[in-house]
């Protein structure tokens, strides 16, 4: 007899949530060695290996989500396949906060779409927070929907709610801010409405806020005394923040541009683009944009306005604050792709579902082939991006192993210059050395039982402190020329 599967089984999402995971596995490099931005989360809570720099522009939610692993071991393969399962997991319990809202198999149909993205892919097993706000925006707005649309907000979905705006936060305090925004919003309309004609208190609305703030409040509440503690305030943090990330100027067509793979910068020395990387993908893109706003409407009809916008505005609202010309924009937006997954699964659907008999076949062949050209059209994209990606990491390999038959070992400080004589194997290979890593230094004092070691991209030349320093270059890691003091004579 067939095993047949009702349509809001729990098997779907547990189906979606391995798949993607099992993507990961095998599409990655998951062998691939730490690199800049991962070994200072790597490095923050570990008995391996020195502290490395903390910025401006970090918070504390990357280094304690791999806490588990990196007190115990700095293998970096250890770390992706830990990411790797946790991602799984993550994106399992992010859909089942939608549950109740939406049929199982068609939640696990916006899980293979935002998991087949490749940027989804390539972030799952690094060391960036980026993946994890969008799993933390996806189950906050799916769990203030299930309280606000059935008017029975449980302790259950407030704890859950609060968890998961603090989870959000802890990752990327701006993130949840601007992901909190539309949902306090919508709330506070709701509680007015409600007062208005009822004269009293809408107490599932009320405290749907209150778990909000409680999630904000401990999410962003280490962020803050941390900003006192390290940055003078938060308000100098946030202006910290702005320089190294290209300001705060709007630009929604740099933006853009990463739809189609490429990176963006504001800053000069971080590479950027003018034109569209892949622009073949582009057609895709509008395809999902055309999807989710069919999505909408469908939604819309069937649930009410309030579900099938939810995610849409927070959607906006988190691609509003990454329209700024930041570094790298692709991974930021990942957040943005995780909510609109709800809405396009809707609009695929409402096309399969709703659409005339003799119309139907062709609704699903159209389906079937968006999702292929998606899974073609990105993986594509993310080999290209992992082959870019091993190459750097081998750089940073052959540094930190170039260094060491020079003699380098801890403990020892490794430093570069500013851009764009910045080498970016220098942290990595600090943290693989063992040696601690400064950003830059106007000076320095050789003592007794560290060495210094300077690395340079390009012909330029070390701090006036490290001229008289016999410089070596390192083939292997590029174009990089290590200049290496020695530690004082006893």
């Amino acid at each position: 007899m067939a095993l047949r599967i009702h349509r809001d089984s729990i098997v779907w999402l547990v189906a979606a949530a391995a798949a993607f995971t099992l993507a990961v596995m095998l599409f990655t490099p998951m062998r691939m060695s730490l690199g800049w931005d991962e070994t200072v989360y790597a490095s923050q809570i570990s008995q391996h290996v020195p502290i490395m720099r903390w910025s401006s522009e970090r918070a504390r939610g990357m280094p304690l989500l791999v806490a588990p692993v990196t007190l115990f071991t700095d293998s970096a393969v250890v770390l992706r396949f830990y990411l790797a399962l946790l991602a799984g997991a993550g994106l399992f319990l992010a859909l089942l906060a939608w549950r109740g809202l939406r049929p199982a198999w068609l939640l696990a149909l916006a899980g293979v779409i935002f998991g087949g993205l490749w940027v989804t892919q390539s972030l799952a097993p690094q060391l960036f927070p980026n993946y994890w706000i969008g799993i933390g925006a996806l189950a906050s707005a799916g769990l203030f929907l299930r309280g606000l649309v059935t008017g029975r907000a449980t302790t259950g979905i407030l704890a859950a709610l609060a968890a998961a705006v603090a989870f959000a936060a802890l990752m990327r305090p701006a993130d949840a801010v601007f992901l909190a925004i539309p949902l306090l919003a919508i709330a506070a309309v709701r509680i007015v409405r409600h007062y208005l004609a009822q004269r009293s208190v809408d107490r599932c609305a009320g405290s749907l806020v209150l778990a909000i703030a409680v999630g904000l409040a401990i999410g962003l509440g280490d962020w803050i005394v941390e900003s006192y503690l390290y940055f003078t305030d938060p308000v100098v943090r946030l202006q910290a923040a702005g320089r190294v990330t290209g300001g705060t100027r709007f630009d929604p067509v740099t933006s853009l541009r990463i739809l189609s793979g490429g990176r963006a910068s504001s800053l000069a020395g971080y590479p950027g683009i003018t034109g569209w990387s892949h622009p073949g993908l582009l057609p895709w893109w509008l395809a999902f944009a055309i999807l989710a706003a069919v999505g909408v409407y469908a939604a819309a009809r069937t649930t009410g306005w309030l579900p099938a916008l939810v995610p849409v505005l927070c959607a906006l609202s988190i691609y509003i604050l990454y329209s700024l010309p930041v570094r790298d924009n692709a991974r930021y937006l990942i957040p943005v792709w995780a909510l609109l997954a709800i809405p396009a699964a809707d609009g695929i659907a409402w096309l399969v579902g709703h659409t005339r008999k003799q119309a139907r076949v062709a609704a699903v062949a159209a389906a079937a082939v968006f999702l292929l050209i998606e899974f073609g059209t990105q993986h594509t994209l993310l080999t290209t991006q992992s082959t870019a990606l091993q190459t750097a990491a081998s750089a940073n390999t052959h540094a930190a192993q170039a260094l060491q038959q020079l003699g380098v070992h801890a403990p020892c400080v490794v430093t570069t210059l500013k851009r764009p004589s910045f080498a970016p194997v220098s942290e990595p290979a600090a943290y693989h050395l063992g040696c601690a890593f400064q950003g830059t230094m106007g000076k320095v004092t050789l003592s007794r039982n560290r060495q210094v070691v300077v690395l340079v991209q390009g012909p330029a030349r070390p701090g006036d402190f490290a001229m008289d320093w016999r410089g070596h270059r390192l083939a292997s890691a590029g174009d990089v020329t290590a200049y290496i003091g020695r530690p004082a004579a006893r």
